[in-house]
């Protein structure tokens, strides 16, 4: 994919949990013919100049409106919050809601869904994979020496990545939050009577 020149715009990822939420805000608030959905190919798109210019991370989703970046679901639904002034379906300023959000953030899916499930798991060719790509970074790195900053934090973010995927010790670790993550979901929703947090507005994203 090439840049796409438009003020409103959604790049993301259809098997992205992160990107998949920020669609459902926008459905959600009635908005989503206001913006172009641009799906990314992941390892590809998302590493490119023009798309590490908008979001430094190489992460989905990313949303444009009226040509101004705006990366990170929460970040996303915070600034759809104020600009269509649709409050309180979002929520995005309330500490409890805020609270359990960053619980669930915390929960690396990839990990769960394609991490190192066991010790004796053979990973060599995802190793293989990540490397290659970590190569095209770099390239792109030194193509680009104005976009230097934004790709040492795409680096960042893919070694971190690379740690989740291929250390079983961190399949573990996500695998332990979110078994806790669903326990304490599960016993809120006991205590208020099928409502995640007693009397707030929710949205299915």
């Amino acid at each position: 994919m090439t840049q796409t020149f438009s003020d409103n715009i959604l790049y993301y990822s259809p098997g992205s949990v992160f990107s998949n939420i920020a669609v459902l805000l926008l459905c959600e608030l009635g908005i989503q013919d206001q913006f172009e959905f641009k799906p990314l190919e992941m390892g590809v798109d998302n590493i490119a100049p023009w798309y590490i210019k908008l979001n430094p991370k190489g992460q989905v989703p990313t949303l444009v409106h009226l040509g101004k970046p705006i990366a990170d679901s929460l970040n996303i639904a915070d600034h759809i919050d104020k600009c269509f002034g649709l409050s309180p379906v979002l929520s995005t300023r309330d500490p409890q809601v805020l609270e359990i959000v960053e619980k669930w953030r915390q929960v690396r899916v990839l990990s769960l869904i394609a991490g190192k499930k066991s010790e004796g798991q053979d990973v060599s060719q995802l190793e293989n994979i990540l490397e290659k790509s970590r190569e095209k970074v770099l390239e792109y790195r030194q193509e680009n020496p104005e976009l230097k900053e934004h790709y040492n934090t795409r680096l960042a973010m893919h070694d971190e990545r690379k740690e989740i995927l291929i250390n079983h010790d961190s399949h573990l670790l996500q695998k332990a939050r979110l078994e806790s993550l669903l326990d304490e979901t599960e016993l809120a929703l006991q205590k208020n009577n099928g409502e995640l947090l007693k009397g707030k507005n929710r949205t299915v994203a």
